[in-house]
């Protein structure tokens, strides 16, 4: 038998034919490249293209379009996704059969899900390395998976065009719909569920609070995680039985679970965020094995520091608590934070692109862990008591600041620095800062060119504007609120990644 050759399996060394006139970051995938399956062209392929010269197929409808066409045809590239208001639709014929039986509609939220929103949910899209675009040949085969991706799809492209000033009625009535065929088809999945369906159920419920997440950050979002949650702790003892193909996906969705369940508990309360169907999870080990692909670019460690000063600000509303060992407790944290090695750790990740920026990721990892410090002894302190300084909360904001300041806002890891900007921020008087904070927020939506149009992002500048008001209304009475516990205390459930 002959041995394969390489044009039926692997890498080519350079992009394909499609992807060089488009001036795209092709996959080199054979025998056709991801995009050009996806977009609905036929992939030229790699070799050398013969054509007849002077012959009408190089003038005419035939050539197929040209660069000036590509930018009115509705073929999503990196460019249309900037803040240029250009079509997101996609060619009318694809050649991929397992979308090719879908709606048009359809067909088109499918094509921006892989283009667009599966590169919001990593620190950098590396092409056919990106797990979560793993998703997209999985269709075809659940069909609650299908439903969620063709939700997800259509509401990131109702948001992005609202922010466009477009319509969006359209998009909003298909998500609306696939989000409760979603809903029906993955409860009957989850009575179902099997060793060889429980990822994409999980990546299914991940999405339904990537839903809130987009809409607003509000909504239902807890009882998801906590679904995710009774799931994850059995994936993981089969994870040695994944298919290799699967395994980044799993990877992938569990450390979102995770960390939304922390982030969640920052704000919510611990248990408000989600309830103790994560406490037997080995949380570090778990974060560890999705770092490579998390956008938020929080170290573990960090992550695991939230988590518990989270749990003492539980315990301090108790009547019988003991606040010294407490107060302890979170020095002993803070102490934790500012002994990790944040440069150590970055440089330790594996896999990250060759074209990621290693010092904004040390920024980003050091603002983090300046905002859980804060996070810490805001979470755990009594208002009334004056247990720690107010200079001590100042210079962790500053400090949360200058590191942030770094990361500029035309930057790919941005979307990074949304949680920490608005920790501090919350806690800053002054107006430059305050100012400066929104004005980062909104750059996510409007001036960065890797635009994420996500409706939390929106929902955390207006709560901003209220704790500003709030805290600026008891300093006018000689007072100082703590702005986090007022929070936990409402009866609002927010989510802020």
């Amino acid at each position: 038998m002959p041995a394969p050759t390489s044009t039926t399996i692997g890498f080519s060394s350079k992009a394909c034919h499609n992807c060089r006139r488009r001036r795209l970051r092709c996959d080199r995938s054979h025998p056709s490249c991801h995009k050009c399956s996806l977009s609905g062209e036929k992939c030229l392929g790699y070799g050398t293209l013969l054509r007849w010269a002077n012959a009408p197929a190089i003038r005419g409808s035939l050539a197929g379009p040209g660069k000036s066409q590509l930018r009115g045809s509705g073929v999503t590239t990196p460019q249309d996704l900037t803040l240029e208001h250009q079509s997101l639709a996609i060619l009318p014929a694809l050649v991929d059969p397992l979308v090719n039986r879908l709606s048009r509609a359809s067909r088109r939220y499918v094509h921006h899900f892989g283009e667009a929103v599966v590169r919001d949910l990593v620190s950098i899209d590396q092409g056919s390395q990106n797990p979560f675009r793993i998703m997209i040949p999985l269709i075809e085969q659940f069909d609650y998976l299908e439903a969620i991706v063709v939700a997800t799809g259509a509401l990131h492209l109702a948001m992005l065009h609202k922010y466009q000033g477009r319509s969006v009625s359209h998009e909003l009535v298909d998500a609306l719909a696939a989000k409760g065929n979603a809903i029906k088809l993955l409860r009957i999945a989850v009575d179902e569920c099997t060793p060889a369906n429980q990822t994409t159920i999980i990546a299914a419920i991940l999405f339904f609070v990537n839903l809130d997440l987009i809409d607003s950050g509000r909504g239902v979002w807890k009882n998801h995680i906590d679904a995710a949650g009774s799931l994850i702790t059995s994936l993981q003892r089969q994870k040695a039985q994944l298919a290799p193909s699967l395994v980044p996906l799993a990877d992938a969705i569990t450390h979102d679970c995770l960390t939304y369940r922390i982030f969640g508990s920052m704000i919510n309360g611990s248990e408000a965020a989600a309830g103790p169907i994560y406490d037997d999870i080995d949380v570090h080990a778990m974060l560890e094995a999705g770092q490579v692909f998390s956008y938020h670019c929080c170290p573990p460690v960090i992550l695991r520091i939230i988590l518990a000063a989270s749990k003492l600000g539980e315990e301090l509303d108790g009547a019988l608590t003991d606040k010294t060992r407490i107060y302890n407790r979170v020095d002993e944290l803070v102490q934790e934070a500012r002994s990790f090695n944040v440069e150590k750790w970055v440089y330790s990740i594996e896999g990250l692109s060759p074209h990621d920026d290693l010092d904004a990721r040390i920024k980003l990892a050091e603002a983090h862990r300046a905002a859980a410090c804060l996070y810490a002894i805001l979470a755990a302190s009594d208002p009334d008591d004056g247990a720690w300084p107010q200079t001590r909360l100042d210079d962790l904001v500053m400090e949360t600041f200058y590191h942030l300041s770094f990361v500029p806002i035309n930057h790919v890891h941005l979307k990074a620095t949304i949680l920490p900007t608005f920790m501090a921020g919350a806690q800053a008087d002054d107006e430059f800062w305050r100012a400066w904070c929104l004005e980062r927020l909104q750059a996510v939506w409007t001036k960065n060119p890797f635009i994420c149009p996500w409706g939390y992002i929106r929902t955390a500048m207006g709560m901003l504007r209220e704790i500003w008001a709030a805290r600026d209304e008891d300093a006018k009475m000689g007072g100082r609120i703590n702005w986090l516990t007022r929070l936990k205390n409402s009866q609002e459930t927010y989510l802020i990644v």
